[in-house]
């Protein structure tokens, strides 16, 4: 027996005045489906998951359901919280907070997902629900969705994706293109189909190249033979003519014939586009005149408070020269203040010739009056190419470079922060919470960067495989110490 059809929507256009932002044939969601939404920032997914869910009537189109849906904002709601199921509330570790008149954004989550899975008939719309949420909060996150039988999730998370969904659906340029599996099958198959695309347009191109050499052959022939033959008189080219032979500029226009089909040929040529590909091209360390010391970073018996809160007690640790370190533990365990400490070089000891980039999360270092590309310039050691690369390599299009810093998206603002470190004189890292904001095609762009980058890096991050993919050492906060930790990433965070 097939399985129930819960959503279907067809023929959905989403126009904003002359901009239309989605414009497909059909989405249907069946029961007991977990689809995950994925698409570069922009791209329509929040304006999508709206419409699925009720929450947004479509410019045409038509949206029909046999559910009751749940729908999860990204940026909190006015919903009370009194109405939270107290129990639900508890196992999400916020019951004492839902009387509270404020809480931070990791309750406010928590007490809203306490919302969703107090519904449990509901189809569940969420779009980034582990913003705001650490390591634990994202683990029980997961256990929970797979409790739940049907849901469309929007999440920069790939590991969340990879846990919980069994579909993934792509929104790019308006259009939907779903592959079964979770996000690492969808990655697999996307490459593939990249690899096919590629073969088909190298043959495309190898054709082409062969019927025009023979359209060339054939014209330059017609050429050739319209041309009287040399050494005989034109009464004797009559003659040979009327004894059967045909007249040199009939056989001309013949091959002429040929050679213009052959170009109609190229014309009704099915045209294949090629793939787009990134450029390689990485700055030249160099230039930062980076230190030679084994050791770069090393903290001493630290101890550090806030009045009365004991953050670090007699704590040591080390960072070696060009090695990647991520910073885990759970929220208020001191990461972003030992990432202080080290930036201002307050208790803990920095080698001289370490020129330290400290991309924080309100982004400071940017000039919101500077264009994109000027903000870049301001800081730049490398050439005028390379900077320009490294700024589409992080998916900044050559039309962002005029920009306004100040009409740049929380995500491209991040993106622009670090392409400024990339090509500055900085020659340590210091990143705090960078997948932030970025979705999940810049992630990935950034990774690609920062596993290539030759200086040394320090960062934190939720982003359980953007950790895997990047850091070559762990450090682990917690309890006031901090300590290289041997064992696995999760099983201390559970």
């Amino acid at each position: 027996m097939g399985k129930n059809l819960l959503i279907k929507a067809e023929n959905i256009v989403q126009s904003y005045g002359e901009q239309t932002v989605i414009d497909i044939d059909r989405f249907y969601l069946y029961e007991g489906e977990k689809v995950g939404l994925v698409g570069m920032n922009g791209a329509g997914k929040s304006t999508l998951l709206k419409i699925l869910s009720g929450q947004l009537e479509p410019t045409t189109g038509t949206v029909s359901g046999k559910c009751t849906p749940f729908y999860f904002e990204q940026f909190g709601s006015d919903n009370t919280y009194f109405q939270t199921d107290y129990a639900e509330a508890g196992k999400m570790g916020v019951a004492d907070h839902i009387w509270q008149e404020k809480v931070s954004g990791g309750e406010d989550t928590r007490i809203r997902l306490a919302q969703l899975f107090s519904s449990p008939h509901a189809v569940a719309f969420l779009d980034e629900p582990t913003s705001n949420l650490d390591y634990d909060g994202v683990r029980m996150l997961v256990k929970r969705l797979k409790e739940i039988d049907t849901l469309v999730i929007i999440s920069h998370d790939r590991a969340v994706l990879n846990e919980v969904c069994d579909r993934i659906v792509e929104i790019s340029f308006g259009k939907l293109y779903s592959y079964n599996g979770n996000y690492d099958e969808y990655v697999a198959q996307k490459e593939e189909l990249l690899k096919t695309q590629l073969a088909e347009y190298e043959n495309y191109q190898a054709e082409k190249k062969r019927l025009q050499g023979v359209y060339m052959e054939k014209k330059n022939k017609a050429k050739t033979v319209a041309k009287k033959p040399k050494n005989i008189s034109s009464s004797e080219a009559k003659v040979r003519a009327l004894i059967g032979k045909r007249k040199p500029e009939d056989k001309a226009r013949g091959m002429e014939r040929s050679a213009t089909n052959v170009l109609k040929r190229i014309e009704h040529m099915e045209v294949k586009e090629k793939p787009k590909e990134e450029p390689v091209v990485r700055p030249d360390f160099r230039l930062t005149d980076p230190p030679r010391n084994p050791i770069v970073i090393r903290g001493e018996h630290i101890s550090f408070a806030y009045d009365d809160h004991i953050v670090f007690d007699n704590a040591d640790f080390m960072i070696r020269n060009g090695s990647k370190v991520a910073l885990l533990g759970g929220n208020g365990t001191g990461k972003t203040t030992l990432l202080e400490l080290i930036s201002k070089r307050e208790g803990v000891y920095v080698v001289p010739g370490a020129k330290i980039g400290y991309a924080k999360q309100n982004m400071s270092q940017i000039d919101l009056t500077k264009t994109v590309l000027e903000n870049v310039r301001r800081v730049s050691i490398q050439s005028e190419s390379i900077t320009r690369i490294v700024l589409a390599r992080l998916l900044l299009s050559e039309r962002d470079m005029n920009k306004k810093a100040s009409e740049l998206s929380g995500g491209e603002r991040m993106k622009l922060s670090f392409a400024m470190l990339f090509v500055s004189d900085v020659n340590l890292l210091i990143l705090d919470e960078p997948t932030n904001y970025l979705d999940i095609p810049s992630v990935e762009a950034l990774e690609k960067m920062l596993v290539e980058y030759e200086g040394t890096l320090v960062f934190t991050s939720h982003d359980k495989m953007f950790v895997d993919r990047i850091a070559t050492e762990r450090l682990y906060v917690d309890g006031a110490k901090i300590r290289k930790n041997k064992e696995e990433y999760h099983d201390n965070t559970q």
